[in-house]
């Protein structure tokens, strides 16, 4: 399975999110990544996506949360394909 097809079978619709990376003590201009699973606060990213700890991001509620841990997970043969999995405050 594809991140694509995981992220298909588990929203409605291919959700994005806007991050601003922090890197040291700026933070990059705000890109959006996606599709992207969210939960209140987590958020499934696809595996090639890059937002260290202490980013910001923008939620399509319009929310804004920071990133508290950040954890690459590899796929393992199971049904959940590698992805970037963003804890937020």
């Amino acid at each position: 399975m594809t991140w694509l097809e995981f992220a298909l079978l588990h929203t409605s619709e291919p959700t994005t999110v806007r991050v601003a990376a922090r890197r040291g003590n700026r933070f990059a201009q705000p890109t959006t990544i996606g599709p992207c699973v969210v939960n209140r606060k987590v958020v499934f990213c696809p595996p090639d996506t890059d937002v260290p700890p202490g980013s910001l991001v923008y939620l399509p509620t319009g929310q804004t949360s920071r990133v508290r841990a950040a954890c690459r997970l590899d796929a393992h043969g199971y049904r959940l394909p590698g992805h970037l999995q963003l804890d937020l405050e």
